[in-house]
């Protein structure tokens, strides 16, 4: 789990791999890193609000669809061609699916404890060093 930690670490802070207007590697891993992010914060969200909801379909869902509607306004600004775009979204689309399905199989755990006089449900957060 640490080098998931680690590689997430250098993707997102190592300069070259920021995002930029050409299709390339390392745009492509900076919006792969992104929609991974940005679709396991959703689940912990949707964690928090809805429980008893598929977390992982909303946080793919809703991630992707931000990045799709982002890159189209790109490319309807002229800042961003079709191809660059359609590949950003797509990027965005895997990470997400990544992001959540960690996330959610392997950070969040849900903890039901039934007992006669109560239920307690809550969340663990667990990994391993």
């Amino acid at each position: 789990m640490k080098k998931i930690f680690l590689a997430a670490f250098l993707v997102l802070f190592h300069p070259p791999l920021f995002a930029n207007g050409s299709m390339n590697v390392n745009s492509e891993l900076s919006h792969l890193a992104g929609g991974a992010i940005m679709a396991g914060t959703l689940v912990t969200l949707t964690d928090n609000y809805w429980p008893e909801q598929n977390r992982a379909w909303v946080g793919f869902t809703v991630s992707s669809a931000l990045g799709a509607i982002s890159q189209y306004y790109e490319y309807a600004n002229g800042s961003n061609d079709f191809n660059n775009a359609f590949m950003d979204a797509a990027s965005h689309a895997l990470g997400s699916a990544i992001g959540a399905y960690i996330s959610d199989q392997y950070l969040l755990m849900p903890v039901i404890n039934k007992s006669a006089d109560e239920t307690y449900v809550g969340l663990s957060i667990q990994f391993q060093l």
